[in-house]
Order: structure tokens, then sequence, then C-alpha cells
């Protein structure tokens, strides 16, 4: 508006500059002769002549709509302040014209007052202010309007922004901006209220409302700033409520955000929520492959029900659990299926449908087309997809092969595309896999404190290894991977003390057509002093071992089920220790295992849904059957252990449960029960593989008995068992989790947990409701090339079993008493042990 009253205020003058009478009843038309060009010393005069569309020459009415256009076309530029065009003489039918120009200011530079210089580089990438542009109106109008909104983004509601415009001495017709900010104090919601709301709880409103939220003392992830973008977003999702309880009427009908004072806001909204409908009569029209019985069986609402869009889209297009209507069509092969739900009649507050199929033709798939793949070798993702050619088309496969693609960790599981592409001529279908590689391979580095020494860990895991390239020069980049292989090696030391070596190889797909992993494992441990071996103070426990291992997917009950079957050997050497369970000689350990486990998780890193049940049998064979000897009671620990014996059974549950829509704060029980047994009471239980429990599981000098380090936080290490080991144990936890990144080069997630345990001596002292309970929480920090790290705090609020070895301290001796004990631990991998 603006702009046009300057083109007819310009008119105007320029018809008064003519200095001759113009008659607007009755126009003349002349011929432009020379055209003059002022106040625009600057710029291209013929360039200028070109935009207004004036040429020297032609033929021109005056007055006419040939100047007004003109005017027109050079504001349009907006490089300019005042235009004028002048009539200066006639000279016959020659009219002598003059465009007389202000040109607008230009920005020389500018600079932020007030900002600090993290957000002032922020913004710049914003407001896209540079050296030579024309200041205009609306410039220094969107320049104050996009830095209010990044300070308004940023919580400081009450921000105050002055551009100042200062003349340049050095520069002809330019200025400098000089840009104040005042961003004040961070404003906050202090109260969401609602009025005329009677159906729902205010709570349940304020918390459908995702990032405008109302200030609460325990919220520290989601801080309570109000962004109007924000705002619009979350009335939306508040108004859903209303729908899902049958009020699809229901309104805002005002809705005011004030200032209670400088640091606070109050946001008030008034609702009417009209009247309740309900589901009505439900058609299906188009379907022939199923009857409409069994569609209102998955369907799932009947006549009567509260009305709720939302639950009636869901159950046709897409569930979480799927249970819907399009799910059943796809994973049937009808690809090119749709569904259109029509309401068609309202009566007596109850909604009709007729809902509207096209089944189409049942495709089949033709070509897997793989991409974005750098090292990993196409067969090693083809065997993972279950979406195979010449199948039908069937999406439920899809939904699989991102999950075992993901559980595969060669690749971002958030940036997986699949893409059908269908080819509709011949009825088939190409699926497109889209992956991006990360990082697996892992490097572990630390040091911790044992036995009074340092102890210094290296390992080295190679997650995505290829052994066939080992002699391949070319693919050593810089070590030779692509075939899905894991190669781990890893020393322990701290120095001449001790040393332990673990040598590790799996092959996923032995033989290449089945998913048949084969693994092999090696390991030595020596723990010695530092006298020569002639002295008398001389000690050492030296551990050899290695292990077969086989595991196999299996289809019964269902192909989430893997049973792995493995054979392990380890040699026990004793030299004079007295700590060991005897302190000469030498047992073989000769132990067969068997897993039987169903892991339906979704993620590795960070699970969302899916479950981890766990069933273990470790055993060897039992020796006092026939080993000759009938009374165990004259022989030394060494003679009894020769050849250790035991059998032990464990069993462990894992949950992933999503508490939000968005399956970000999730919920993970835990269960564990252990058993150590012994074939021959006589011959008593083994000394070996017993549980111990407490602290963080993380394994050093210690291990050399085979004991099983179970972790229970917010207690030291192994310090609630007895100081041999028991035979039994019981360990439950709860978890609460939430993602602060999940970005697959530094996953963040932070946790509260409540975990409760305890071992037993025999089953003459078990007890469920005597275990050692801890509250506590911690941070989780997935790095791909170290892997999973993070530190718990937790508080151990039970006192010690009598039995309990404990440790020595002030700790030990609160937990005597039963006084709570905090307790600072870093973990170091995924599990906690494997209860």
């Amino acid at each position: 508006m603006r702009h046009i009253t300057a083109v007819f205020l310009s008119i105007l003058l320029s018809s008064i500059a003519f200095g001759q009478t113009i008659n607007y009843e009755a126009p003349e038309t002349y011929e432009i002769g020379p055209i003059a060009v002022n106040g625009a010393d600057n710029f291209d005069h013929q360039a200028i002549k070109l935009i207004a569309g004036l040429k020297q020459g032609a033929k021109i009415v005056i007055p006419g709509e040939e100047i007004t256009k003109a005017i027109r076309n050079l504001w349009a530029e907006e490089l300019f302040s005042d235009v004028k065009i002048k009539l200066v003489k006639t000279v016959g039918d020659i009219a002598y014209l003059s465009i007389d120009l202000k040109p607008r200011p230009k920005l020389s530079r500018f600079k932020f007052v007030g900002a600090k210089k993290k957000d002032a580089d922020k913004i710049r990438e914003d407001i896209n202010l540079f050296s030579g542009k024309s200041i205009t109106e609306n410039l220094l109008y969107n320049t104050r309007a996009k830095v209010i909104g990044f300070y308004r983004e940023k919580g400081f509601y009450n921000v105050k922004v002055d551009i100042q415009r200062v003349n340049d001495s050095l520069m002809n017709n330019s200025e400098i901006f000089i840009i104040n900010i005042d961003r004040g104090e961070p404003v906050r919601i202090a109260e969401i209220n609602f009025y005329g709301v009677e159906s729902l709880k205010e709570g349940k409103l304020r918390r459908k409302m995702k990032d405008t939220k109302q200030k609460a003392f325990w919220r520290f992830f989601k801080r309570s700033k109000f962004t109007e973008s924000a705002y619009s977003r979350d009335k939306a999702l508040m108004m859903l409520e209303f729908e899902e309880i049958g009020l699809r009427d229901a309104k805002i009908t005002s809705d005011t955000v004030y200032s209670r004072d400088e640091k606070n806001l109050i946001i008030d909204f008034t609702i009417d929520e009209g009247e309740k409908y309900y589901f009505g009569n439900i058609t299906w029209v188009g379907n022939a492959k199923y009857s409409s019985g069994y569609l209102d069986t998955v369907l799932g609402i009947k006549y009567g029900d509260l009305y709720n869009k939302t639950l009636l889209t869901m159950r046709l297009e897409q569930s979480m659990d799927g249970r819907d209507i399009t799910s059943l069509y796809m994973d049937k092969g009808h690809l090119f299926f749709q569904i259109n739900p029509v309401e068609i009649n309202v009566e007596n507050n109850h909604i009709d449908y007729e809902i509207r199929l096209i089944e189409g033709k049942e495709a089949r798939v033709k070509d897997i087309i793989i991409k974005g793949n750098l090292k990993t070798n196409d067969y090693v993702i083809r065997r993972e997809i279950r979406t195979k050619p010449g199948d039908l088309f069937n999406r439920n496969d899809i939904i699989r092969t991102q999950r075992e693609l993901a559980q595969l960790g060669y690749f971002d599981e958030q940036a997986f595309q699949i893409n059908p592409l269908p080819n509709p001529a011949d009825g088939t279908v190409d699926i497109e896999y889209v992956v991006t590689e990360k990082s697996s391979d892992q490097i572990e580095l630390s040091g911790g404190y044992g036995n009074e020494r340092i102890i210094g860990t290296l390992g080295l895991t190679f997650n995505n290894f290829s052994i066939q390239n080992m002699f391949n020069k070319d693919a050593w980049a810089p070590l030779p991977t692509g075939d899905g292989q894991t190669f781990s090696i890893r020393a322990q030391t701290n120095g001449r003390q001790y040393q332990s070596y673990n040598l590790a190889f799996t092959e996923p797909w032995l033989g290449g057509k089945k998913p048949n992993a084969l693994s092999l494992w090696m390991n030595h441990s020596t723990f010695s002093s530092y006298a020569d071996r002639s002295s008398e103070a001389y000690y050492n426990v030296g551990i050899t071992g290695l292990g077969l291992g086989l595991q196999r997917r299996k289809k019964i009950p269902d192909d989430y089920f893997s049973a792995y079957y493995e054979m392990s050997y380890s040699y026990y050497d004793i030299t004079n220790y007295p700590q060991f369970v005897f302190d000469e000689g030498y047992s073989n350990d000769i132990a067969f295992k068997y897993i039987l486990a169903r892991n339906s998780v979704d993620s590795p890193i960070y699970p969302r849904s899916g479950s981890k049940l766990t069933f273990t049998a470790k055993a060897t064979l039992p020796y006092s059957s026939f080993d000759g000897v009938s009374d165990y009671s004259g022989l030394n620990a060494q003679e009894k252990n020769k050849f250790a014996e035991y059998y032990k059974l464990k069993f462990t549950g894992e949950w992933y449960l999503p508490l939000t829509p968005d399956r970000k704060l999730i919920l993970m029980p835990k269960i564990g029960f252990g058993f150590l047994g012994a074939y021959n009471d006589a011959k008593g239980l083994s000394p070996f593989e017993r549980f111990y429990l407490g602290g963080n599981a993380l394994t050093g000098i210690g291990q050399l008995d085979g004991r099983e380090i179970i972790s229970l936080r917010g207690y030291d290490n192994e310090e609630i068992s007895s100081t041999a080991g028991d035979p039994l144990i019981s360990r439950f936890t709860m978890e609460l989790r939430y993602p602060i990144s999940l970005n697959p080069s530094a996953t963040f997630f932070v946790l509260a947990f409540a975990e409760a345990g305890n071992t037993y001596t025999g089953f003459d002292t078990f007890n469920p409701f005597n275990v050692k309970r801890t509250l506590g929480g911690g941070v989780r920090i997935y790095l791909p090339m170290f892997g999973m790290l993070g530190f718990d705090y937790g508080w151990g609020f039970d006192a010690l079993d009598p039995h309990s070895k404990g440790h020595a301290g002030n700790n030990d001796l609160l937990r005597r008493t039963g006084k709570p004990v905090g307790q600072f631990q870093f973990i170091f991998g995924a599990n906690l042990g494997d209860l």
C-alpha cells in the first residue's frame, strides 16, 4: 500500500512538474525523445531506462498507463526511496522526459551489541545481511523480527531489539546497522489454566502438549519456555485428547498468553467441549479377499463405542502392534491396496462410516536394490533381508529386515531408508534398501585399581571383519572388512604380577547359506608373585582356556528364538597359592553349555520395544559316577577337583516398554535367577563357577576360579556374597530410560534404577524377600569406538547378611548396621553381568 501511494504521488508531482497544461480528458500520443536520468550517478542509466520500459522512439500516450507502469517498475526494484518521471518539454509530437531518482542508502556493515558471540554467529546465518544491500523498511522489520524470534525460541520472551542507523563516513550513501539487543531474563510458563473442561483432567491436557510445559521442580530435560511455533503445534495435539473421548466438536474459544511478571507467563484456555459422539454402523465396500465380519474383528470397533478418530485411523492404516487393515492386506502382497473411510451419516450423535477398499492385485518382489554400503559386502546385507525375489510383498518382512540390519550394528538405525518401487505394468515391486554405514569397531583402553596396583586394559574389537581378505593387501584399509565377522583381542596387566590375554573370532554365517554362527575363543591368564621361582615366597596361578560354540536360529516356536551350543576347556595350574581352592596342583574344567534365547529387541543400542529371554545350562560330566571313588572324605581339595564337577542353570528376562507416544521414555524391567548344583552330595559343591553379587561387574584379577560376578549397583564389588561365593542368586531390576541424543556417533541417555538382589548359601537359606535394595541414577554414552560407557550412583539401603564378606572400611561398618551408603560406579559395556 505504501508503494502504491508513492506511485500515485509521484505521478501527481510529475504532472505538476510538466510546466504545461495537460488535458486528462483528451490524452495525446507522442514519440519519446531523449530521456534524462537524474540522481542515479552510481547506476547504469541505460539499465534504468530498460527497467522503466521507456525507449526513445517509442510511441507513448500522455497522460497514460505507460508512465504509471514505468514508475511501478522502478519502485519494484527497491533501489530508490523516491521516483519521479517528468515531461520536460514537447517539440511537435516529440516528448522530452526525465527520470528523477533518489537512491536508497546501502548497508556497509553491521554489528551486535548485547549478544553473546555464539548467539551472534547463529543470528548472522539467519538475517542475511551483507555489505551493499539496499536498506528498506521491510529489511529493518524482517531483521528485527528474526532477532526477536531467535531469542524467543531460547525462552527470552521479553527480548527487546533496536536497530540504530548510523551514516558511514567512509562510503557515500551508506549506513551502519548497530543492532542493540536486550534479551532480558529467561521467561518460563508459570501456569497453564483451562476453563470449561469437565471431561478431562487438566494434567492430562498439559502432558499432551509436547513442548509447551508448565514449570515444575522435577522437570530437568525440557524447559518450560514459550515459543509461537511450539505453541501452535501443541494446541492441535492437546485438542486430540478431546477427539479420543468422543468430543469431536470441542474447540478452543479463546486462548491468552500474558505476563504475570518479567520472568513468568500464564496461558489461559477457554474450551467448549460440545457433545459426545459415538461410532454408529460401519460397512465395508470393495472387500473380496476378506469377509466383512473378519474385517470387523480386526478393526475392533463396535456400534456404540466412543468416537475416536485417532483410533479409527490407527486401526485402518498403521497401528504399533500391526493390528490394522492396511497391514492385513500388505502382509499378503497387496502393495497397491487403498482404503478410504467416508462418513455417511450422523444421527443421534452416532456417526456411520462406509469404508471403501481397493484391494488391488497381489504384487511380487522383483529386484532387491542395496545402496549406501561402502565397505560392507552386498551378500552380508542380502542374507539378512527377509524380502526375497519372487515372494509376495509383505510389509512385516520389511519391518523385520530393518530390525535384523540394525542388530548387525554396522549401520545408523535412524537413517535407514526402505523404498518400495512399484511396477504397476507387471504387478511387481522392487525394494530399495538405503543404509548409512557407521563405525562399529571398538577400542577398550582403561585403567583400574586392584590388588594394590593399577591394572591397564587394551582391547580391540572388529565387528565387520573379513578373515578371507587377510592376505589381500588391497583389502587393508586399514583392516580387511566387509564380511560381517567379529574378531577381538584383549590384554590386561598390572606388570609382572598379573597378565591376561583373550582372543575370539565369530563367523555369523557358517557356510554362507544359513545363519549358523561359529565362535572360537582362547584365553590365558597368569597371576604370580614378584619373587624368583626358587624363592619360598613365589606363587603362581595359571589359567588357559579355549572354546568352540555354534549358534543356530530357530523357526519354532518363532524365528526370534536361537540355540547356542558350546564346548569349553579350562586348565588351572596352581603353585604355592593358599588363597585358591587348593594351594598346589591342577584342575581341568571341561564343560558343555546350552543357551536357548528369544530376542525380539528392536535395537541393540537404545531398545524401545521387544524382550530378551534367556535360559542357560552349563555342566561338566558327572565324574563322581564313574571315577571309582566311594569315600571323598579322605581326599584333599586338589584331588577332589582334579576334574571340576558341577551343573549350572540360569534364567534371565528383560522387557522394553515405551511409555510415551514418541517411544523415547522406556521402562525396562529385568529379572534373573541362577543355581549351581552338585551331582554328588558326598563330594560337595564345586568351588568353581560360583556367584558373587555387588558392584559394577567389571572383572579383573579376582576372577581366578571361574566365578560369575553380577552387578548390584550401590554396593561394593562382590561384598554381598560370602568369601567363597554362593550357589544361589536372584536379582530384580527396574530402569527408566530417556534419550538425550540418539545420534549414532554418540548415543546418550539418562536412567533411573531400582534394584534388589542377594545370593544364598543354599536352598535352606533361600528367601526371596531377603534382598538388598538399591536406588539410583546414571548416564550412558555409546561411542562407536569405545562401546557403551556409563556412570551410576546408587544408594544401598539394606544391611549385609552375616555370611557376606563385605569390605574393610567405613562403608562396611555402616552397611553392617543397616545405614544407607552411596556408591559411585563406572560402567563399561551394556550388560551388568549375565544375570
